[in-house]
């Protein structure tokens, strides 16, 4: 394992060789044969921070950060720029990947709450509160394009490429917006209030987490009809979908357990067992398992979909936030919440063995860990040249 924390500086805005950085550092490398790496930037926000971190995830190490004065809260990757969604700042910050600097600032008439690409990656619509705003923002002119009023403050929204949908908790509603017309198309009475939501793959059919009510809430996204409450054992917060849509896993207070629901059947399939409170999720299809973040225990679950099992456990520290999947499928990186110090997991080497009944499997060692930045908020991968 290799945990040199060693990292090269560079000046804010400077340009430098990535011949000569990877030179550099494979000079120092120990001798022995590496495992394969995967080709690509890992970019980290920090809030405490008010920064942006830049690993090399082909040598698992920190080469950088990008001062931005204020505070990233979510971070976006679109036709070969990322994107820094910051709240105290009212704006949406562009960084070049090829050069490791800030590009550019588009200010935003309100704090944004969340953020979505559309499906093109051309525009970015923004949630904002104080004024409660839906924007769409020109990514490649810079600026806000339209803005349309909302009747309370949202939580999250989703969009496909006819409609976004929008989570209003202090109304108790859900809202349809035509995205081609960029005007309301209704608002739905669900009688609690929901937070997170999703379209369905097909766009048909809009779900919702109901955490105080401890359920989901399925709305008919052209009509705007109440189609079903699927009631849960855990309050709803966190969704993650497999490849094809069919499946939609849940996490949230109240149980050690994903929840399995199937949107084209409208109804909940399954609650299986998934480490000790259980929260970030990714899917790696290629091998049909679901990792899971436990942030009481600091352990990664990673569960086989197929058979609904323990395929492998793997501790990663004190707090453990999102979990990211390289898109080679050899690398899961899990961030560190407090610390921004990312777990590498290597994903064959921990599936290597047989782990038997839930519960009972070894925890399987880390590959490395390496540090980027404080009060990690987001991250996402980029790949080189991209």
């Amino acid at each position: 394992m290799d945990y040199k924390t060693e990292q090269p500086r560079f000046a804010p805005g400077s340009k430098f060789s990535r011949r000569a950085l990877l030179a550099g550092v494979a000079a120092t490398a120990c001798s022995r044969k590496r495992a394969s790496r995967y080709h690509g930037w890992l970019f980290v926000s920090s809030g405490e921070g008010k920064s942006v971190a830049v690993a090399d995830l082909a040598f698992f190490r920190r080469v950088t950060a990008i001062p931005l004065g204020v505070a990233p809260d979510q971070l976006l990757h679109s036709g070969g720029r990322v994107f820094a969604v910051c709240r105290d700042g009212l704006s949406l910050v562009e960084i070049d990947p090829v050069k490791l600097a800030v590009a550019g600032k588009i200010g935003l008439p309100g704090k944004p709450v969340s953020a979505r690409l559309s499906p093109d990656g051309m525009a970015a619509l923004i949630l904002t509160e104080e004024p409660s705003l839906l924007l769409s923002v020109d990514l490649s002119k810079g600026h806000v394009t339209a803005r349309l009023p909302l009747p309370g403050a949202a939580s999250d929204l989703d969009l496909n490429e006819a409609q976004a949908a929008i989570s209003i908790p202090s109304r108790n509603s859900i809202a349809r917006v035509s995205l081609p017309s960029f005007r309301m198309a209704g608002i739905t009475d669900v009688a609690v209030p929901c937070a997170a939501l999703r379209f369905r793959r097909d766009g048909k059919t809009i779900l919702a987490g109901a955490t105080a009510a401890r359920e989901i809430v399925t709305i008919d996204s052209a009509s705007g009809k109440l189609l079903a409450r699927l009631p849960l054992p855990l309050a709803p917060s966190r969704f993650c979908f497999n490849d094809n849509g069919g499946q939609m896993f849940v996490t949230g207070a109240g149980e050690d357990a994903v929840a399995i629901v199937k949107p084209f059947q409208n109804e909940v399939d399954q609650t299986i067992l998934a480490g000790h409170t259980p929260y970030a999720m990714a899917v790696l299809d290629s091998r049909n398992l679901l990792f899971v973040t436990n942030l009481e225990s600091g352990d990664l679950t990673i569960l086989d979909i197929d058979t609904r099992t323990l395929a492998a456990s793997v501790h990663v520290g004190e707090n453990p936030g999102d979990v990211l999947l390289t898109p080679d499928g050899e690398y899961a990186l899990v961030i560190d919440r407090r610390t921004g110090n990312v777990s590498v997991v290597r994903i064959p080497s921990v599936l290597g063995h047989d782990p038997g009944a839930l519960g009972k499997a070894r925890t399987k060692p880390l590959f490395t860990v390496f540090p980027t930045v404080a009060d990690a908020r987001s991250a996402i991968i980029v790949p080189f040249d991209s």
